[in-house]
């Protein structure tokens, strides 16, 4: 998926207008322009150019480079040990700031 902190700006678009002009949006997708696509000018959803990284395992495993039912016995980046980040020196992991958010809000 794409970063959506790297997104500077996504077009506005209307369930309407998408309508009318769906083949010329998903062009400008592939091109790389985000939409948020609006009903009543309440947000109702995305659309968002192709992720490249998703686009090369896709074509990997249509050539038969890739076995699928390989990559969910993949370990996650942060099940690789040796891959966490260190934290700061005086400050507290995410979980243990997490926890004693839950304890505060069960008092």
């Amino acid at each position: 998926m794409p970063d959506m902190s790297s997104q500077t700006h996504d077009e506005p678009i209307t369930i309407r207008e998408l309508q009318r002009n769906a083949a010329e949006v998903f062009d400008r997708a592939r091109q790389g322009q985000a939409f948020v696509v609006t009903r009543r000018g309440e947000t109702v959803g995305r659309i968002l150019p192709p992720d490249p990284a998703e686009e090369a395992v896709e074509r990997a495993i249509a050539d038969g480079v890739l076995d699928a039912s390989v990559l969910d016995t993949l370990p996650t980046t942060a099940e690789l040990p040796g891959q966490r980040e260190a934290s700061p020196p005086s400050t507290r992991l995410g979980s243990d700031a997490i926890a004693a958010m839950r304890e505060a809000d069960d008092r």
